[in-house]
This record gives C-alpha cells, sequence and structure tokens, in this order.
C-alpha cells in the first residue's frame, strides 16, 4: 500500500511582500532615508489646497514605513533626520494591499483604519490615502491626508491629491530614468545617441502623444528640441477635451533639463485639473499660478502660458476665450490666407500670488486656423546675429502659405522658418500647436472626448453632455436611444464598482457608432445569467441585447470597456 499525500495549496504572496514589489522598492533608492524637500513642497501643496494639518508621503517595504516628504519635516523626524514606523500600524499597508484610493471621511467608522495606532498617535479622524507607483505600476509607497476632524472630501480634493501623486510618481521615474543614464555613463563611454533617446522619452512623457481628434477641429503640433538636444525640453502643450469643445494651453518653462522637466510635469498637470473644473481661461492659468508659486517656494523660476477654450458656436463658427500669462500673442489665420495677431500678454506664472492674465474672445469661422507658439519660434537667429524671425516673420510665413493648408501643414511652415532663420541650429526650444476648424462635413470618423471625475452628479453630467453630442449627429431615434442606454449602463457601472475618475469616449464611423469608458478600476465586467427576480445586475444583459458587440480591454491601470451599434 501506497501513501500520496494530498497537494497543499500556497497561498499567493500579498501585495505587500511581493517580490516584484519589493524589488520597485529596493529599486527607488528611498528607503532608510529622511524626507527629500522636492516631495516636501508636492506635500506642501497638497495641503494648502486640501487645508489639512498632516500631509505624509511615504514609500514602504515589507516590515516598515518611511516618511519622505511631509510640510514641516522638523516637527516629525528624529536626531538622525530620519522617520520610520512598522508598516503593522499605519494606513499605508491599507492602500498597497488593495492598491487603490481609500477615503475616509470618518476614521472610526472604517474598521480598516480605525484600530492603527498611528491614526491615534497623529489624531486622524479623517483620512485620504493613494498610491503611488513606480514606471512599471507597482505600488512603492502612498501619499495622503489627514485631519483632526471629521470631515468631507470632495471630488475636487481628491482629484487634486491623485494629480500630485501623479507628480511624485513623475519624480520618481525621472530619479530612476537619470540614475539608469549614470550608470550607463560610469559603465561605458557615453554615447550621444543614447542620451538623445533617453531626453526623447523624457519629453514624449511630457507631451501628449497625439492631439484628440473632435468633430469640426482639426488639431496638428509640432516640437523641436533648442541646443544640444539631448536635454528634456521646457516647452509644453496639452488638449483637454471639454463638453463643449476642447481647451488647448501652451507653455515655456525657465530653464531645461531635470528641473525643467519637473515643473513641465506639474504645469501640465495643474492645467488639465483646473481646465475640468473651470471652462474660464484666465481663471484657469490663476489656479496654475497659485501651484507654481507653492512649488517654487522662494526659487526664482517661471512658466509663461497662453490657454485657448474652444467651444462651438452658431452656423458652424467656434468662440475662442483666449487667456495669455507673459506669452507671446497667438495667430489667427483665415481661410482666405490672412493672419492677424491676437492675445498675448499678461505677466509671468509662478512669480507673485496676484497674476495678471490677458484675455479676448475670437470667433472662428470653417477654414480658420488659430496658431499657437512659443518664444523659440519667435526668437529664432543664426549665432552671432541678433537678427530674429520675429512675430512680423512667423505672420508673413503664415499668409504666404495656400489658403487650403491644413493644420500639419501650418504647423510645419512655421518650425521651417524657424529652423531656415538659424540655419538649422536653435538656441531654444520651439513649439507650435494649430487648431483649425473644418469645413462643414469633413472627415470620415466623428471623435468626442469627454473626462469626468466622481461626484453625486456625475452620471446625469455624463448623460446631458453625451446626449449633446449624439443628437447633433442625427442619429435614428432607435439608435440614440439605444446609445444613451449603452452609455448609461457603463457609467453607472463606473460609478458603482471602480469609483474612479474615468474617460467616455464617442466614436462615429461610416457604418457605427462605438462608445468607450476607460477608467482605473480594477476588475472586468462580466454578463451573469439572467434572474428575472434579481433586483439588479441586467445592465449588461440590455448592453448585449442592443449591441452588435461588446468587451473589456484591460491595460495597465484600469480597462476600457466598449460597445458597438450600428449606425443607421
Amino acid at each position: 500500500m501506497s501513501l500520496v499525500s494530498d497537494p497543499v495549496a500556497v497561498a499567493a504572496p500579498s501585495p505587500l511582500t511581493s517580490p516584484v514589489r519589493l524589488a520597485a522598492v529596493q529599486a527607488t533608492q528611498l528607503l532608510d532615508t529622511g524626507p527629500d524637500e522636492a516631495f516636501n513642497r508636492l506635500t506642501r501643496l497638497v495641503s494648502v489646497v486640501l487645508g489639512t494639518p498632516a500631509v505624509m508621503l511615504t514609500v514602504v517595504d515589507a516590515v516598515r514605513t518611511f516618511l519622505k516628504g511631509t510640510p514641516e519635516p522638523a516637527q516629525i523626524v528624529g536626531p538622525d533626520g530620519v522617520w520610520s514606523a512598522p508598516v503593522e500600524d499605519s494606513g499605508c499597508k491599507v492602500v498597497i494591499e488593495s492598491g487603490e484610493e481609500i477615503c475616509a471621511g470618518d476614521v472610526r467608522a472604517d474598521p480598516r483604519l480605525r484600530d492603527l495606532s498611528l491614526m491615534t498617535d497623529f489624531g486622524a479622524a479623517a483620512w485620504l490615502g493613494v498610491p503611488v507607483r513606480d514606471p512599471a505600476g507597482q505600488v512603492v509607497g502612498n501619499l495622503c491626508a489627514m485631519d483632526v476632524v471629521v470631515r468631507e472630501w470632495t471630488p475636487l480634493h481628491r482629484e487634486t491629491i491623485r494629480t500630485l501623486a501623479d507628480a511624485v510618481e513623475g519624480e520618481i521615474a525621472l530619479r530612476l530614468a537619470l540614475r539608469e543614464t549614470e550608470r550607463q555613463a560610469f559603465a561605458a563611454a557615453r554615447d550621444a545617441a543614447e542620451i538623445e533617446t533617453l531626453a526623447r522619452t523624457l519629453q514624449e512623457s511630457l507631451l501628449p502623444a497625439q492631439p484628440p481628434r473632435l468633430p469640426g477641429v482639426d488639431i496638428a503640433a509640432r516640437f523641436l528640441p533648442g541646443g544640444s538636444g539631448v536635454e528634456v525640453m521646457g516647452d509644453f502643450y496639452d488638449a483637454v477635451p471639454t463638453p463643449d469643445g476642447v481647451a488647448v494651453v501652451i507653455g515655456d518653462v525657465q530653464g531645461k533639463g531635470a528641473g525643467a522637466a519637473r515643473t513641465t510635469a506639474l504645469a501640465r498637470s495643474a492645467t488639465r485639473t483646473a481646465a475640468h473644473f473651470d471652462n474660464d481661461p484666465a481663471a484657469v492659468l490663476r489656479t496654475v499660478n497659485d501651484v507654481l508659486h507653492v512649488w517654487f517656494d522662494g526659487r526664482i523660476s517661471f512658466v509663461t502660458a497662453a490657454l485657448a477654450s474652444l467651444r462651438r458656436g452658431p452656423s458652424d463658427t467656434w468662440h475662442a476665450d483666449l487667456a495669455s500669462a507673459g506669452h507671446p500673442p497667438v495667430l489667427v489665420r483665415r481661410a482666405d490666407g490672412t493672419a492677424e495677431f491676437h492675445g498675448g500678454g499678461g505677466l509671468v506664472l509662478g512669480i507673485g500670488t496676484a497674476p495678471m492674465v490677458a484675455d479676448e474672445v475670437v470667433t472662428l469661422a470653417a477654414g480658420d486656423s488659430l496658431v499657437l507658439y512659443t518664444d523659440g519660434i519667435t526668437e529664432a537667429h543664426v549665432r552671432g546675429h541678433w537678427e530674429q524671425l520675429g512675430e512680423e516673420g512667423a505672420r508673413r510665413t503664415l499668409a504666404s502659405l495656400d489658403p487650403g493648408a491644413d493644420a500639419d501643414t501650418i504647423a510645419r511652415a512655421l518650425t521651417d522658418a524657424a529652423l531656415a532663420h538659424c540655419d538649422g541650429r536653435l538656441s531654444d526650444d520651439a513649439g507650435v500647436v494649430v487648431v483649425q476648424v473644418e469645413e462643414p462635413g469633413t472627415g470620415d470618423v466623428d471623435r468626442v472626448v469627454t473626462e469626468h471625475v466622481p461626484h453625486a452628479g456625475v452620471g446625469r453630467e455624463t448623460r446631458r453632455s453625451a446626449e449633446r453630442v449624439l443628437v447633433g449627429w442625427d442619429l435614428a431615434p432607435g439608435t440614440l436611444a439605444d446609445a444613451m442606454l449603452v452609455i448609461e449602463e457603463l457609467v453607472a457601472n463606473v460609478v458603482d464598482h471602480a469609483r474612479t475618475a474615468f474617460r467616455l469616449t464617442l466614436v462615429r464611423g461610416r457604418d457605427a457608432l462605438r462608445i468607450e469608458v476607460d477608467d482605473e478600476g480594477a476588475g472586468s465586467p462580466l454578463l451573469q445569467p439572467l434572474d428575472l427576480r434579481a433586483a439588479r445586475g441586467r445592465g449588461l444583459q440590455l448592453v448585449e441585447a442592443v449591441t452588435q458587440a461588446w468587451g473589456c480591454d484591460t491595460r495597465g491601470r484600469g480597462k476600457r470597456v466598449w460597445a458597438e451599434l450600428a449606425a443607421r
């Protein structure tokens, strides 16, 4: 008789003790050291915006949590400048094991937090924590805010701390990239091609992969590095879809390299966050100024920016609300080829607490283009000679083009003119963004993207903005009704289960209407067997019934749920 033992099931390691995560934490080289001033500044921003007395950024290994940033580190760290605590006593463990944001307006009501000794030690009555990840997506730490009174964490509070956690992640990624560069330099003679590739990779992380495609406008962008071309640029742009159109910003950060890259990432994040909550571009730039003023913390630095908020007007026109903070004026190129200046002026951002922002409204008709650029275009010149291309040279360049030139042709013409004027050696970064109003009915595909953050009325807000778009596309009544049902169900899944910020994309092709919802939640929706007695769980059954196809695509930090309907 032989004896065969049953196999013993081995439990999977918890996220806290995952070897992959612990290796990622070690790679940051942030353990066993005290707070870092770059991270302290970010926590001060959180404290100012959220109005909380305590904000902490920590990195966490399997057993201890180390303080890396806080507004007033001298009040917490010990004589050796380091503060650490057992991970079992802190809220960091909850964030790392869940991999999600933890929001507790009342710590006493949250069984995961109320018995933790550090909550008692710091007198935390309310707590908000978000994960901090490395470039590969591993959770290496936690950014948290706490208050000594019970309070409500608003959607703006949560979006702000998530945005600044993104800035922390950018700082960590930048340090890892720079450390890797140094390692390569010591290992062998520094290769210029590798340095240029690294700079390009970092730069691409600070610029959109591609402009959004919106019905009615065509957006093109061209950015060229100045100097040796191996440092990260200080010029940046972003295009943020809004319910009524798009907000486009272009900016120029003082300096180049790692310091400028950090400021660029923060300026872009602050602009994108503020544009979600305010459609007044002047107010958005004033908000960005407040963020930068705290970030610079007395250092001599600044940012110039121009922001255009475009919305549809009557008879296929668009209205562009322009705001400028120390930035060159934008050029408006009309459909007949003439070009004129608008906007410009104001004072640079980040210097003082009361920014001066110039604003203006411009109406664009079909074929008109709004051209935003940085001073690397107008200040292009041959070394040793001070004759610059200038604003008038930029205007003449646009006026010399064929009237029917598209957005990409216009952008290329300006960068080519700058390169020609300096014999191909730009001394400063040069960037151009062009927004052109299309002729009615052009293009085979219409695409509208809107971004939303969780709040009590987000479902109603999303339905209204989507309905405006779909009604404008003149869909058949049955298709419109089915599309609205699908949108309601997919958005409800995000609100009920993922509970994160999400993006709704509507795409109308020749034969199909595609609906996409992207969120940062874990897990995938599953089609459950129909139970006529159940009060819930029929949403995906309805989606299955009215669509040609639907599915879920997972990605690094979330998923995309999509559905396609016949565009009758």
